[in-house]
């Protein structure tokens, strides 16, 4: 259990700082994140390229790991302190983000000159900016987490810890597909990018597999059954399919965010192919050299969920400060990721040594 959960655990550190890279990006792309600074053309769509490869797989991923420890943590408690510590874990990081760390945010980034309080007062308590940013993560967490308790609580069974051999990747592939397919279809109605009380609908579908291949994978034992050509198959793949996206749409005309064409199609079919095969690769490589901890290891994993909660602020604040600098967008982008890891990663080992916070975050 300590050799998984250590290579476990590092895997969550380095989806973290993916994640505060991916957000370093947004601003010099089409999409942004709470402020724009897009410049180049090129720059651009090489960045959008590394945002569509990091949508397809990070968060399932964060939600496989978060599966994979539900079940045991579910039969440590009884569940009512099971669904208590959930929601003072989950529910109160998502209330700070929404009044405290939002408003922040978002303030930064005012054009209009004005006070904060009157942007609080009449903004954000009249519900009209509220915003979820990231901690949408949380929200959803926690909604699948209840969903499990109800589960358990319905079957009324203990947990039975089972050593049943991963899926082949013929299993795997049939699966990649039938999640590509029900994805395209969801988009159809709900596109990238329209969201329904902080929740982006559109990749509910890989969401919530991930989190319940987690649930199966912590019974089951498989990642100590994963074998060696099942990973270097769907790595291969990766590989293979990885180029296809921006070449699909080079050459076919469509909205890829959704709607009834080729290039939603061919976006919702290659999410899953590359997801599966970065996953596998991670796993395996991360078990090989990252199985085992140091101060430097427990220290980033202890700080890894409050760095997810603050890095906005920093994010945004780093590429503000930037933006009026003539530099490539590309030393912009790593610029704000390297300086907001290191800057949240800071902040976030002080945050975790305080009296009652340290037992939230």
């Amino acid at each position: 259990m300590n050799n998984r959960i250590y290579y476990l655990d590092h895997i969550r550190v380095f989806l973290t700082i993916l994640v505060l890279f991916h957000h370093a990006a947004l601003p010099f792309t089409q999409i942004g994140f709470y402020v724009s600074d897009m410049e180049n053309g090129t720059t651009s769509s090489l960045l959008e390229f590394f945002v569509a490869i990091n949508q397809a797989f990070f968060m399932g991923f964060f939600f496989f790991l978060s599966g994979y420890f539900t079940p045991l943590s579910f039969e440590r408690k009884v569940p009512s302190q099971f669904v208590k510590d959930r929601l003072l874990r989950l529910g109160i990081p998502v209330l700070v983000y929404l009044f405290i760390l939002s408003p922040i945010v978002q303030f930064m980034t005012l054009t209009n000159k004005q006070s904060f309080w009157m942007f609080y007062k009449t903004e954000i308590l009249t519900f009209q900016r509220l915003d979820l940013g990231p901690i949408w993560f949380a929200e959803v967490l926690l909604i699948f987490t209840i969903i499990y308790v109800l589960y358990r609580l319905l079957i009324k069974k203990s947990l039975i810890i089972e050593s049943k051999p991963f899926p082949p990747s013929k299993a795997l592939f049939l699966t990649a597909l039938l999640l590509g397919i029900c994805t395209f279809l969801v988009r159809l109605a709900f596109p990238v990018g329209f969201w329904i009380i902080g929740i982006q609908i559109a990749y509910l579908p890989s969401y919530l597999l991930f989190f319940f291949a987690g649930i199966t994978a912590g019974r089951q034992n498989w990642l100590q059954t994963v074998s060696r050509k099942t990973t270097k198959q769907w790595v291969w793949c990766f590989v293979i399919v990885g180029p296809l996206l921006p070449l699909s749409l080079i050459f076919s005309k469509g909205n890829p965010m959704g709607g009834f064409n080729i290039p939603a199609f061919t976006y919702a079919m290659w999410e899953p192919l590359i997801a599966f095969g970065i996953c596998l690769g991670m796993l395996a490589w991360f078990k090989k050299y990252a199985n085992h901890t140091s101060t430097l290891w427990k220290t980033l994993s202890r700080s890894a969920f409050t760095v997810y909660i603050i890095h906005p602020i920093i994010i945004v604040g780093y590429t503000l400060l930037l933006a009026g600098i003539a530099l490539h967008p590309l030393l912009k982008f790593a610029i704000v990721g390297i300086a907001g890891t290191v800057t949240s990663f800071f902040i976030a080992t002080v945050i975790v040594k305080i009296p009652f916070v340290n037992k939230i975050v």
